[in-house]
């Protein structure tokens, strides 16, 4: 533009531009950062975030949008360690309700075809009573409840449908065709079960730990963290916004200058930070080199590094955009060079020279932002915690169960007057004679 315009730019910037960065309306009137240059006449082009906003349009002539920016918020990735969830994570809520009801419907089928079969050859024994003995015998020869035993019992039933369904063979197969052909039918339900089940557990362990992420306004407002960014522009932004979200992110809203201490609020997990995606990203870039460059130094001089990165949280990008804003050039009011630079800046962005000046600007950035964790999927013992904790609730079950059957027999069955301890078979088949 200087070039095409026969100007030569003497570029510099604002006094106070760490802490004003592109301006805005100080307490006694005047304006800061590339806004005061230009009100109070230092400067006749201003090159920044100049937006298209009610404030630079009442003090400023700007020219057509070169570019538009997607401002979102910074956020915390979550600590959550759901590895001990591991073993009910392939399947949803609704499925497991879905399979403990089929396993109890199952089970109680299983029982009552069982007992009709144990019933009906108890029947034909009685009939074969009033027969001959030849007769009695060719009855009941080939009606014995093989198998029966099996299903003759609720709590033997479910436990050997549950058996099933972990692909557990049954030690005989049942007599009565109706219960071999549930059986039959039943066992393919298991394996068309099972090997879902073995799948989305392989594609579990085999894939990274997914992160637990703030990608929505809406999980931001119910996140409960505070929100902040710089200047009381867009502070106001929030607070005069139309929808219920953006006033509530207004309300907790905080101006910060500082966009380091705000990422260190960030790691803390208590902060959301707000600015254009580019600049988040490289803040983010900014903390982890941080971070490894302190663990290298450690390492060189042999110093223990203490950084605690164990309850830090990642850095994270929301996903959604706050609003696309479009960025423009800045004038003085009603200056003579806007015309001219409108139709050059046209003409610039048309050619895509401003998109190779962008990406040729966050090479760097977005090369040094590429996460070599997220693309390993190797298997620890972290993953396998569901397993250990699973086996620790077996343990503990067990324990508590068997407590519960030395209290039974100490006081209970040895209390009983018909217990006698050097016939304790006798006692048994009495008591079950009596039931």
């Amino acid at each position: 533009m200087a070039s095409k315009m026969n100007f030569k730019p003497k570029l510099y910037q604002a006094a106070d531009a760490d802490h004003s960065k592109w301006g805005e309306k100080l307490p006694n009137g005047s304006y800061s950062g590339l806004l005061g240059e230009l009100v109070t006449g230092q400067a006749d082009i201003a090159v920044g975030n100049l937006q298209y906003t009610t404030l630079y349009h009442e003090m400023t002539d700007l020219s057509i949008p070169y570019t538009s920016q997607c401002w979102t918020f910074l956020t915390p990735e979550a600590i959550s360690d759901n590895s001990w969830k591991t073993l009910i994570l392939p399947f949803k809520l609704y499925m497991w309700i879905a399979v403990l009801m089929v396993l109890l419907v199952t089970g109680s089928i299983f029982f009552g075809l069982a007992k009709y079969y144990i019933h009906l050859m108890d029947f034909r024994e009685e009939s074969a009573k009033s027969r001959s003995t030849e007769m009695k015998k060719a009855l009941t020869s080939d009606t014995r409840p093989g198998g029966l035993y099996l299903f003759g019992e609720i709590t033997n039933s479910i436990l050997y449908t549950y058996g099933m369904l972990l692909v557990v063979s049954l030690p005989k197969l049942p007599s009565g065709w109706s219960i071999r052909l549930l059986t039959g039918w039943y066992w393919l339900y298991c394996i068309l079960l099972v090997v879902s089940y073995k799948a989305s557990m392989t594609a579990i362990l085999a894939n990274p730990t997914p992160r637990v992420t703030i990608d929505t306004l809406k999980e931001l407002v119910d996140s409960k963290i505070t929100c902040g960014g710089w200047g009381q522009e867009t502070k106001r932004f929030f607070v005069e916004s139309l929808d219920d979200i953006g006033q509530k992110i207004g309300e907790r809203y905080e101006t910060i200058d500082d966009p380091d201490a705000a990422a260190k609020r960030v790691v803390r997990g208590d902060f959301a930070f707000y600015d254009n995606k580019n600049y988040l990203k490289y803040l983010r870039v900014k903390r982890k080199n941080k971070i490894n460059i302190d663990r290298t130094n450690a390492s060189l001089s042999n110093d223990t590094w203490f950084g605690n990165t164990s309850t830090e949280r990642n850095l994270h990008i929301m996903s959604d955009c706050m609003v696309n804003i479009p960025v423009s050039i800045g004038f003085h009011k009603n200056s003579p060079l806007k015309p001219l630079a409108d139709i050059y800046l046209r003409r610039i962005v048309e050619v895509g020279l401003l998109e190779k000046w962008s990406n040729d600007a966050m090479y760097k950035i977005k090369k040094l932002d590429t996460n070599e964790e997220e693309i390993k999927a190797l298997m620890n013992l972290k993953k396998l915690h569901g397993a250990f904790i699973a086996l620790a609730i077996g343990y503990f079950i067990s324990f508590l169960v068997l407590i519960s059957e030395l209290m039974h027999w100490q006081y209970i069955v040895k209390k009983d007057p018909l217990f006698d301890k050097y016939a304790v078979d006798l006692y048994y088949v009495n008591k079950n004679k009596k039931h």
